[in-house]
């Protein structure tokens, strides 16, 4: 007969993975659902910020041949600059919920004897190194889709389970495509945060297809990242047995 299972590490009824007691497990869901929110809330933005900004090519272009001043033209596209401003809130919103949310899945992983290459540290520290290139979060991505393959007993080896394509796709929209068209147009500024006037009617009367193409990635990156941590997060609270909040 097999001995039992160490006290308070007993695995609930249909799960693989661990539900408490001593093992200190972190919460995922809620922190997804918020991240999912926030990210959809910044692309809104972004979408409403681009179709604004097609209507001020007249505005900027009295600024650059200096028929308004300085002072009118800022004013004029006021409601441009509010929603810039608003979705760079929203995009700092959103990457602190998301290291968050992955520190969570890599401390945990840690706590069920689920140690890889990217430990909870690099949750925050991957996604500087490279600058613009997300390489590390895209590799541990991978890993934490691994690793939380609630179908691996414990012990077994979840480092060969497949990790989801929907990863790969979004390191393609959100890493590879906005780098390639930062390098296709370099004069173009892609945020109004910080530019000077002549910047910002620069970038409202030209470059927009670069603009255009930009968001269009961001929404697709988006999707593909509210899907993916949707079923990342799932699978990791069947490994855990988290309940809903």
């Amino acid at each position: 007969m097999p001995p039992p299972p160490p006290p308070q590490l007993i695995a609930p009824g249909g799960y693989v993975g661990y539900s408490g007691g001593a093992v200190p497990l972190k919460r995922v869901g809620g922190l997804q659902r918020a991240a999912s929110l926030v990210i959809t809330a910044s692309v809104l933005v972004l979408v409403l910020e681009l179709v604004v900004s097609a209507t001020l090519d007249d505005d900027a272009q009295a600024f650059l041949d200096g028929r308004t001043s300085s002072e009118q033209f800022l004013e004029d596209i006021a409601p441009y600059l509010l929603l810039t401003f608003a979705q760079g809130g929203l995009v700092i919103a959103s990457i602190v919920l998301v290291l968050i949310w992955m520190r969570r899945l890599a401390v945990n992983h840690r706590a069920l004897q689920r140690v890889g290459t990217w430990g909870p540290g690099w949750a925050i520290g991957g996604w500087f190194l490279p600058p613009l290139l997300y390489v590390i979060p895209t590799l541990m991505l991978r890993e934490l889709w691994r690793a939380s393959d609630p179908d691996v007993p414990i012990g077994g080896d979840w480092r060969s389970r497949p990790a989801s394509p929907l990863i790969d796709v979004w390191f393609v929209a959100y890493s590879l495509i906005p780098l390639v068209l930062t390098f296709v147009q370099t004069d173009t500024v892609l945020s109004g945060i910080g530019g000077s006037e002549q910047e910002l009617a620069d970038q409202l009367t030209g470059g927009q297809a670069t603009v255009i193409a930009s968001t269009l990635a961001s929404v697709v990156a988006a999707a593909v990242w509210i899907r993916m941590t949707q079923a990342l997060t799932s699978r990791h609270r069947r490994l855990t047995g988290e309940t809903p909040a």
